[in-house]
């Protein structure tokens, strides 16, 4: 029995090429979906919007089994529950495995020569100025949340849980952003030239 005739003609119209319906289901539905999942993956913007991308394409895969005993949007939910249900199993492997940004020693070298020693040699004085200017260039280089993260965790020795408060976020957001600013710093350093393997 079809007990939502409107939602399925939608699917049906979409399935058959209209480009109209295909634009009513998107800005309908996006917007729904998207607050659907944000109200369970909360400060992580970048995932919501994955998750919410990947449901609809998901759902438009499988237009073909709609048939519209329930509506289009609860339908959608429960596609977006299985996603999300993917994603949480992916992040507790992810984090069982997880490398802390504080275990990268090259970048944590790196960014300390930000700091001087009393007992260096003049050359090598000159030698961490140089680099410490290149530091700072690939910092600058960087989105202002990632090169903020890395100076607070590396320079000034925050917390995780100290630098997630300044960021907004939850610490384990705040692991993720640590290590793709980590990664970014590292492709930035190499980019300048700076092809150098230094001792924490």
């Amino acid at each position: 029995m079809v007990e939502h005739q409107t939602d399925l003609q939608l699917v049906q119209a979409i399935g058959a090429g209209d480009a109209a319906a295909f634009e009513r289901f998107f800005s309908s539905y996006f917007p729904r979906v998207y607050r659907f999942i944000a109200a369970r993956v909360r400060h992580d913007t970048a995932s919501v919007e994955d998750l919410t991308q990947l449901t609809l394409l998901r759902a438009m895969r499988g237009f073909a089994r709609y048939r519209g005993e329930a509506s289009l949007y609860t339908w959608l939910c429960q596609i977006a529950r299985n996603e999300l249900s993917d994603f949480w199993r992916k992040r507790q492997r992810e984090q069982k495995h997880f490398s802390y940004p504080e275990d990268d020693a090259s970048v944590r070298a790196v960014l300390e020569s930000l700091e001087s020693d009393p007992a260096e040699q003049p050359e090598q004085v000159q030698g961490r100025l140089d680099v410490a200017r290149l530091v700072q260039v690939t910092l600058d280089s960087l989105p202002v949340h990632y090169a903020n993260a890395l100076e607070w965790k590396y320079v000034h020795g925050h917390t995780v849980e100290e630098i997630a408060v300044m960021l907004g976020h939850e610490p384990t957001a705040t692991q993720s952003i640590l290590a793709r600013a980590r990664q970014a710093f590292r492709e930035a350093f190499a980019a300048l030239g700076q092809n150098v393997t230094l001792e924490s």
